[in-house]
């Protein structure tokens, strides 16, 4: 019997999967992550951190996003009903916390109960 047929290529050889020479089994592909979540969990994710990033470097200040509704119905700051739900605070341990529940709960009803139904799981983001 011929076995030589059934081993596989060692992973530092350039026969390998990625055609690198990198191990593949301590990669981890943080783009293909991103990309196989559901669009609109991703777009809640990313708007989440790039809420959070843009107060961390001082370009908007925690204090123009949360909700105030005299700020919005007599001032017309109506950026306020959405920004209040993108801030979870300063990056830090919780803010990892809640960016991994938020991704990984909303990718669940997105992938289950919602799936194929994106407008109601985005109508239910809104107003649930």
């Amino acid at each position: 019997m011929d076995f030589g047929a059934l081993q596989q290529p060692a992973l530092n050889q350039p026969g390998n999967n990625r055609g690198d020479g990198a191990a593949a089994a301590g990669d981890f592909d943080m783009l293909g992550w991103y990309m196989e979540i559901p669009v609109v969990s991703r777009i809640y994710l990313t708007g989440a951190l790039l809420t959070t990033a843009a107060c961390a470097v001082d370009i908007i200040s925690p204090f123009n996003l949360y909700y105030s509704a005299n700020l919005i119905f007599q001032e017309g700051q109506i950026w306020r009903l959405v920004t209040t739900f993108l801030f979870f605070g300063m990056f830090s341990f919780d803010f990892l916390f809640h960016m991994y529940f938020l991704v990984r709960y909303c990718r669940l009803l997105e992938e289950g109960d919602y799936r194929g139904r994106t407008a109601h799981f985005v109508m239910f983001i809104l107003f649930g």
